[in-house]
């Protein structure tokens, strides 16, 4: 069976002989790197070119296909990355990718075709790493990458721990790998579907040992039913030793299953905790150096994390949540005020580096003063002064929806110049205090801000909506995130729930003050 990949998505192999080819709509060449668990080329011998054909287990043959014998790989390797670019040399030949056609290809050794990707690209590469081979365990999976590098295979290889000459592409001498996480190539571009490959690799292995587990239980019930069934031997000594080699079988399947488990979950515990300081800080945790390193923390991705992911029989098991950036939906923090507010301003913090032209365009309403020790600090970012009455309420929502009407009417009639700056509204406090059309009026933002780079955090209940069909539109269609209780997420993949709980910004003082000044640019 052919399984066609998503960017993002992965798969189990069926085969450990495998043939990796690629087709475009211009002519490129096929290379392979066998990198560690950081994504580093093990050597300079481990990559896989038309100067250098092998490796254990990886060869590139004439006709342009790279032939791997999973078995003979390194030991120490964690995986293969299958990489096609464009030949620099060649003066006639394109100087990149083209933008669409692309598709890579991996078939088993009786040349049945198991996985076919169509490599989405931008149109500016010279090379990209199609897909990446990996181990899991004892077994191997293959996961669809589609990470382009505008510049070629020298830039691509060089990201990976190997050192090139110029145009021609020979590889020199092997650098020696630096310590710690720096060294993992990770494009800001593409640091959410990384965080999405590691929650997908989290909910298979999960579902695998939750299969596993039931699965023995299930046996073990049938057979202690069955020993049982004939009355007269119900109470014998046979079926005492019986009952206990059922028992012992079912142990033994279910340890084997944790002890797999484990190992997959360790790897990727590792895999978050050496990728946190190379993540935007909109993707990061609030103790990543992304919140203190002035060049990482510039980097702005797609992505924003929301909070982390469990569930109770998984023990330890931890990965976080991210959705994607610009939200298309608002966010709806459900809790009381002050128990509320260490989520909105994590949540905030984040959106606010995510967008940065958003920084100077903060619009609040506070009531309660319970964002308070969030906007005190944030002077510089705001708009207009912090709505603390109700009567004001109003006014500010009827100016913030004039001004996103004529964002959309600059951005029809193409006037960039009269477009104003995306910005982030938090309405705290909601529904009380608030008038019988305010609720209209946010349903406006919600339906026409995004377009223009408007994002919504609304804070509060719903105890309104059974009497305010506003308030019941926006029940629906925001994304809510209680600050009590139990929010559960199923994942796309298994169809398992997950329980979500929210990040809050840092409990303490000097923390959470480091990051809020991080976003002001000043430093304590």
């Amino acid at each position: 069976m052919t399984v066609h990949l998503v960017p993002g998505q992965n798969a189990p192999l069926p085969s450990r002989v495998l043939c990796f080819r690629a087709v475009d709509a211009t002519p490129v060449d096929i290379s392979a790197l066998i990198v560690d668990g950081d994504l580093r080329a093990l050597s300079s011998d481990h990559f896989v070119f038309y100067n250098k054909r092998r490796a254990a287990g990886v060869e590139l043959d004439a006709d342009g296909t790279v032939r791997l014998h999973l078995d003979e790989v390194d030991a120490a390797a964690a995986g293969v990355l299958c990489v096609v670019s464009v030949d620099p040399a060649s003066p006639t030949g394109p100087a990149t990718l083209a933008r669409e056609g692309l598709s890579a290809t991996l078939t088993d050794e009786s040349g049945r075709t198991v996985v076919v990707f169509d490599v989405p690209l931008v149109g500016s590469e010279a090379a990209a790493i199609c897909l990446e081979i990996y181990r899991r365990g004892t077994d191997w999976k293959v996961r669809a990458v589609g990470q382009g590098y505008d510049g070629g295979l020298a830039e691509l290889v060089t990201r990976h721990g190997v050192d090139v000459d110029e145009p021609a592409n020979a590889v020199a001498e092997e650098v020696p790998a630096t310590d710690g996480p720096a060294g993992i190539p990770l494009d800001p571009a593409h640091s959410f579907e990384r965080a999405w490959m590691i929650f997908e690799d989290a909910a298979r292995s999960a579902a695998s040992f939750r299969s596993s587990r039931d699965y023995a239980q299930a046996r073990l019930d049938g057979e202690l039913s069955a020993s049982v069934a004939d009355p007269s031997t119900r109470n014998s000594p046979v079926v005492a030793q019986s009952q206990a080699r059922a028992q012992e079988r079912c142990d033994a399947l279910v340890a084997e299953a944790q002890r797999k488990f484990d190992g997959e979950t360790s790897q990727l515990a590792e895999e978050l905790r050496v990728i946190d300081p190379l993540l935007p800080r909109s993707l990061a945790t609030f103790e990543s150096a992304a919140w203190t390193n002035p060049v990482t923390s510039s980097a702005v991705t797609d992505g924003l994390r929301l909070g982390e992911l469990s569930a109770p029989d998984l023990g330890d098991l931890r990965v976080p949540f991210c959705v994607h950036y610009p939200l298309g939906r608002p966010l709806w923090i459900v809790g009381e005020p002050a128990e509320a507010a260490p989520v909105v301003a994590a949540l905030a913090a984040r959106m606010l580096v995510a967008s940065p032209a958003a920084a100077g365009r903060l619009e609040v309403v506070d009531l309660s003063g319970s964002l308070r020790t969030f906007t005190e600090p944030l002077g510089a970012l705001l708009a207009s002064p912090v709505v603390s009455a109700a009567s004001d309420i109003t006014a500010r929502l009827t100016a913030l929806s004039e001004s996103v009407d004529l964002a959309e009417m600059a951005a029809r009639s193409g006037i960039r110049d009269r477009q104003p700056e995306p910005r982030l509204v938090i309405l705290g406090d909601f529904p009380h205090g608030y008038g019988t059309e305010d609720a209209a009026r946010i349903v406006h933002l919600v339906d026409h801000g995004p377009a223009v780079g408007t994002s919504l955090i609304i804070v509060g209940d719903s105890t309104g909506a059974a009497s305010d069909p506003g308030v019941a539109v926006l029940e629906r269609i925001a994304q809510q995130v209680p600050t009590s209780g139990v929010l559960t997420v199923s994942d796309p993949w298994t169809g398992n729930d997950w329980i979500l709980t929210p990040d809050r910004l840092p409990d303490h003082p000097l923390h959470r003050a480091s990051v809020l000044d991080s976003l002001t640019g000043h430093e304590r």
